[in-house]
């Protein structure tokens, strides 16, 4: 779209320039054009008044040469020279003859001027003519120019139409795909709207019902205030080598090699930090090695791996517990979201798949779905989604779909997170999780 606008501007500004171009040379030819009609019509001039001179000069010597004839055949008429001069004169002959002379000297000159006259006057008739010759080519010149550019007018005034159309035909389809987006769009805001409006109701119902199961709730939430009933086993015997202890619960009691206990001196030692919520260690930490039908192989966690040195021995009858598993109760987890386990940034799927496998291969129960549910035990949430970005007004349809999916996954998890703690039940994430289950000390 931007490339069609693109051209059409440059179109329209070549057309603009070619056209101030194509003015200014009609303009300079029209100008032309006078300049040649003035020059013919001066050499016109010239040659008039040419003519004019010419034809004057030839009566004044036919007038010259008529009187001089009439006066030279006067004098020949008579008898003879006698009678000539009795009649006029010697004195007078002499003055005629003088003046004759005079008169043929200056016919001759006259003869010359009239050539050299006649001359210039064909010079002036050749020199007009080639004048009218050259003002005909630059006519003709101009003439052509002027259709030349009568031509080059209209094949402009016809690509302009042809880009006004492109135009057009433009921007009716952005009209048209802008129409289709904003149908598309307020359909999708109407399907949302609707599963809105649906999980709204579905929320009201379980709001209903979370006070039903409270109690039921409660009586498999642990307490802080009944932390001495954590109390999972005990040790039996410590006699073992390379730290090795026994504990008084195995198989019946689904122990799995891998789980981990705080050991403590008795009962009234598991105690709760207040300012935190969560389990203050035990003197040490132990690990299942090997699981036999009533009791367990386990062996003491160097004091590197945990909080803070080990400053009292593990002996027998020591208690052992996990804030999480019970022999006789087997908690019920919900997992949602994705999770960070390696901490690389980047939360998948793939990883919490591998907590709901941590969670089973410790004892507990994965619940599947997202809805909170009665009998739960822990919500297990994985890394909260980001909430979406308003979309730009030229979204395409991947944007729209990513935005939808990125803004479901915000609101399931803040739903869900807001109805946990409106139920009362245990929100935890992967370290809480770990820490809990004795893994992540």
């Amino acid at each position: 779209m931007n490339q069609r606008t693109t051209g059409l501007v440059v179109g329209l500004v070549t057309f603009v320039i070619l056209t101030v171009g194509l003015l200014a040379s009609t303009i300079y030819f029209y100008i032309e054009a006078g300049a040649a009609v003035e020059k013919k019509k001066a050499a016109d001039d010239a040659a008039q008044a040419s003519n004019s001179k010419a034809s004057k000069i030839d009566r004044e010597y036919k007038a010259l040469v008529g009187f001089m004839t009439g006066e030279a055949d006067a004098v020949a008429g008579e008898d003879t020279l006698a009678t000539a001069k009795k009649a006029l004169g010697a004195e007078n002959v002499t003055n005629l003859k003088l003046e004759l002379d005079s008169i043929r000297s200056n016919r001759d000159q006259l003869a010359q001027d009239n050539a050299n006259l006649k001359q210039q006057a064909d010079a002036a008739r050749a020199d007009a003519a080639s004048a009218r010759a050259e003002a005909g080519k630059a006519s003709q010149g101009a003439l052509a120019a002027g259709q030349r550019v009568e031509g080059d007018i209209g094949a402009y005034r016809t690509k302009v139409d042809e880009y006004g159309k492109k135009v057009e035909s433009t921007v009716q389809e952005i009209t048209r795909l802008q129409d289709e987006m904003d149908q598309r769009r307020r359909n999708e805001v109407a399907s949302l709207q609707e599963k809105i409006d649906s999980e709204s109701v579905s929320r009201a119902t379980l709001e209903t019902r979370v006070s039903e199961l409270q109690k039921s709730v409660d009586q498999y939430r642990v307490k802080p205030e009944n932390a001495a009933q954590l109390a999972d086993g005990r040790i039996i015997d410590s006699a073992g080598q390379d730290g090795e202890v026994f504990i008084s619960i195995g198989a019946k009691q689904r122990v799995q090699p891998g789980m981990t206990f705080d050991v403590y001196d008795s009962v009234q030692a598991i105690q709760y930090n207040p300012s935190t919520g969560e389990l203050i260690p035990g003197k040490a930490r132990i690990q299942v090695l090997k699981v036999d039908e009533s009791t367990s192989t386990a062996r003491i966690i160097p004091e590197g791996r945990r909080w803070g040195a080990r400053t009292r021995p593990v002996v027998k009858d020591d208690v052992i517990a996990n804030v999480i598993f019970s022999p006789e109760y087997r908690y019920k987890f919900l997992v949602h979201g994705m999770f960070d386990v390696d901490a690389d940034g980047k939360a998948t799927a793939a990883e919490a798949e591998y907590v709901r496998g941590r969670i089973k291969a410790w004892g507990g129960d994965v619940v599947e779905g997202d809805a909170l549910r009665g009998d739960l035990d822990f919500v297990v949430m994985g890394v909260q989604p980001s909430k979406p970005l308003d979309l730009p007004p030229d979204a395409d349809e991947g944007e729209y779909t990513a935005h939808f999916d990125q803004k479901r996954a915000y609101e399931a998890y803040t739903a869900l997170f807001t109805d946990a703690q409106s139920a009362r039940v245990p929100v935890l994430n992967w370290n809480r999780m770990q820490v809990l289950t004795n893994e992540g000390r």
